[in-house]
């Protein structure tokens, strides 16, 4: 179940990406072609082991420190029950 948490990981994940987004956005406008290239490489990488593997570094660690934004609790499941 999808819970309402502002900070979550995946939330925090889906921010580093637009960010990174972003900075290789304005490297590029900067004529910085090869350190844009570069992180844009790298960004593909990841997607691909997340879509290959279904695992995502970053969200793994992310999950660490901020806690997942599906909720696993049991007392939400015991409730729907009653």
């Amino acid at each position: 179940m999808k819970t309402k948490k502002l900070w979550c990981a995946e939330r925090v994940q889906r921010l580093m990406m637009s960010i990174f987004i972003l900075i290789i956005l304005m490297l590029l406008a900067k004529g910085t072609t090869l350190a844009a290239l570069v992180l844009l490489a790298f960004m593909a990488v990841m997607l691909f082991i997340y879509f290959a593997f279904d695992f995502c570094p970053s969200t793994w660690m992310l999950t660490k420190l901020f806690g997942s934004c599906y909720c696993e609790c049991k007392e939400e499941e015991n409730e729907n029950q009653l």
